[in-house]
C-alpha cells in the first residue's frame, strides 16, 4: 500500500510540473529555426511556418515545397554571397496579451561581418511557437 501511495504522489508531482512548464519563448523558437536555416535545410525550415488554418495536408505540403524552393533560390543565394549566416541575436520579443501571438525582433550576423535587423511575426499553435506565414 505504501508503494502505491508513493507512486501516486510521484505521479501527481510529475503532472503538476508538466502543467506548470511553459512552451519555449518565441525568441528561442525563432533561434532554432535560424539554426536550421543556417544548415541549408530549407524543407525543414519551412516546417516552422504556421500556414493558413483549414488547408488540406496536401495543400500545406505544396505550399511548403513552394516556400522552400523560393527561400533556397532567393535567400540562399543572398546568404551565401554574405558568407552564410553565422549567428542570430534576439533583440526583443513582444507577446500579445492573449499569449498567442508575438513579434520577434532579431539581428542576423553574416560571415562577411555584415548584419541585418528585421522582425518576424510568430503564432502559438498546439503549444509550439511557429513563424506566421500569413503576415
Amino acid at each position: 500500500m505504501k508503494k502505491i501511495l508513493t507512486f501516486g504522489l510521484g505521479l501527481v508531482a510529475l503532472f503538476m510540473m508538466a502543467s506548470c512548464s511553459s512552451p519555449a519563448t518565441p525568441g528561442k523558437a525563432f533561434t532554432q529555426y535560424v539554426d536550421v536555416l543556417k544548415s541549408g535545410n530549407y524543407e525543414k525550415f519551412v516546417d516552422g511556418f504556421a500556414l493558413e488554418e483549414g488547408v488540406s495536408q496536401e495543400q500545406a505540403q505544396q505550399q511548403k515545397a513552394m516556400m522552400a524552393s523560393l527561400i533556397s533560390e532567393k535567400a540562399g543565394q543572398e546568404f551565401d554571397s554574405k558568407g552564410g549566416i553565422k549567428g542570430v541575436e534576439i533583440i526583443s520579443e513582444e507577446i500579445s496579451e492573449d499569449g498567442n501571438n508575438a513579434v520577434v525582433t532579431f539581428k542576423l550576423q553574416f560571415g562577411d561581418g555584415s548584419e541585418m535587423e528585421d522582425s518576424q511575426d510568430m503564432v502559438l499553435r498546439d503549444g509550439k511557437w511557429l513563424m506566421d506565414a500569413n503576415k
